[in-house]
């Protein structure tokens, strides 16, 4: 069961537009964005690990590769398929939650009021998008086990766990924000602090175990992971000194994710079509909470310089459902209705901006196309082993290459099974050592207007 009145169908639909969206949107681009082309790129293998992100949505976009190929609708279609399935989960939580069929449609249209989601979300983020579905499924099944506490629920709390964790790393942010509140709150404690949750834990070590031991073997991976999160979140300071500004650095990147939000609320109190009420103190308020003082305390202990919208979006999108639970509206369907044509405007927009902007002579990287770098490759060097400046380049040109076998510099974890080919290196510099000889160029390349060299060793 949906829904009464359609809810459910008219969340399906909007879905399904939502994924077709998404996928059309690619073909309007004459390259892949940063996510797609990582995922053109190292899905040329299968592996148990990939540079500083889990595998798991790269095992999965290997498994559509290998059905419909190496196209650049290949790599939309897992992200519009989870995009349109955050909608309808988030749905469907807030339906059994709020048992209002307004506010759960209202608590997933708010969704087109979140910039980072609308925008980066719909157009681009690959684990982070798997990642929403995995935190919004545990929580719906966190709701469940606590009503029904019955096998099957503890076994999908396994399952959703591993998938957390092999989708972003940033999932156990959320594990121990659920974790801390099973032992304050007593109905999460008593579904979780149970014989019946070591079914829970057996099946989420059986999913990542095999990843973990990759990570933590002898190879260091481990530490180039801790590299990769210590440059993110703190730039290129090495040993920062201790002060208060990561809070408002943490601050800011809570505000950047919900200002159109609150904006739209306050209107709608200002104009008497919402009223707030004192939420009910409930394990989901107080997984609110926590989850927001687990974040601000690892930004001041470790003394975080810099935060992503993007990074938060999963750990927070399942709290529009409490905001629905605070506010009472006055003639929610027709806010119902207003919701759904925003959101609509919103996907019709989003799918005219790249030809607007080529129209508009306004520059963005897809607008330029790797053919020409493909095209010097493929017709003055077949037979060499190219390897490309990251994995941006190298994705763009397996896309135009399929057949081929790319190398990204950037890519740590691949292991050099090619020593016998002759090696040809695109790089943005000319090569400063004697044994390197300049080839080719192509200058003012892209939407940055690059220099590329292409120089191989001498005597290759």
């Amino acid at each position: 069961m949906v829904g009464k009145g359609g809810s459910g169908y008219k969340v399906a639909l909007l879905a399904f537009i939502s994924f077709l969206a998404i996928t059309g949107i690619t073909l309007l681009k004459s390259a892949l964005e940063l996510e797609d082309a990582e995922q053109a790129y190292y899905t040329q293998w299968l592996r148990l690990g990939y540079d500083d992100q889990p595998p798991l949505y790269t095992w999965v976009q290997y498994g559509i590769n290998k059905i419909i190929g190496v196209h650049k609708i290949a790599f939309s279609l897992f992200r519009g398929i989870l995009f349109a399935l955050t909608l309808f989960v988030l749905y469907r939580f807030a339906l059994v939650r709020l048992n209002h069929n307004t506010k759960a449609q209202l608590a997933t249209l708010l969704l087109v009021l979140v910039p980072v989601c609308i925008d980066f979300m719909f157009r681009r983020l690959s684990h982070t998008s798997l990642l929403c579905i995995a935190i919004i499924g545990t929580y719906f099944c966190v709701h469940q086990l606590i009503k029904y506490k019955t096998y099957p629920y503890y076994v999908l709390l396994g399952l959703l766990v591993g998938v957390g964790i092999l989708s972003k790393y940033n999932f156990v942010f959320f594990l121990i924000t659920l974790l801390v509140v099973s032992i304050w709150d007593k109905k999460l404690f008593s579904a979780i602090w149970n014989f019946r949750v070591l079914i829970s834990i057996i099946f989420a070590l059986a999913i990542i175990y095999p990843h973990i031991s990759w990570l933590l073997g002898s190879s260091g991976y481990q530490v180039f992971l801790s590299e990769s999160i210590q440059e993110k979140v703190m730039g290129h300071t090495i040993k920062p000194t201790f002060s208060l500004l990561p809070i408002l650095t943490f601050l800011k990147g809570i505000l950047a994710l919900v200002y159109v939000m609150l904006i739209v609320l306050a209107l709608g109190f200002f104009f008497k079509v919402l009223i707030f009420k004192k939420p009910v103190n409930s394990w989901f308020l107080k997984m609110a909470i926590v989850q927001f003082l687990v974040l601000l305390l690892f930004f001041v202990i470790f003394q975080t310089q810099k935060v992503e919208t993007r990074w938060l979006l999963p750990l927070f999108i399942p709290f529009t459902i409490l905001l629905m639970e605070s506010i009472e509206l006055k003639n929610g369907m027709k806010v119902v209705k207003i919701g759904y044509w925003l959101f609509y405007s919103v996907l019709f927009a989003q799918v005219v901006r790249t030809p607007l902007e080529q129209l508009l002579q306004i520059k963005s990287s897809v607008q330029y196309g790797f053919h020409p770098v493909a095209k010097m490759l493929e017709n003055k060097y077949p037979d060499d082993q190219w390897t490309l400046p990251n994995v941006t380049y190298a994705g763009n040109i397996r896309l135009l290459r399929p057949g081929r076998t790319i190398i990204a510099q950037d890519d740590y974890s691949y292991e050099d099974k090619h020593t016998g080919e002759p090696k040809l290196q695109v790089s943005f510099n000319k090569p400063a050592n004697g044994q390197y000889v300049v080839m080719d160029s192509i200058l003012d390349f892209g939407k940055e207007k690059q220099n590329i060299y292409f120089y191989s060793a001498l005597g290759n």
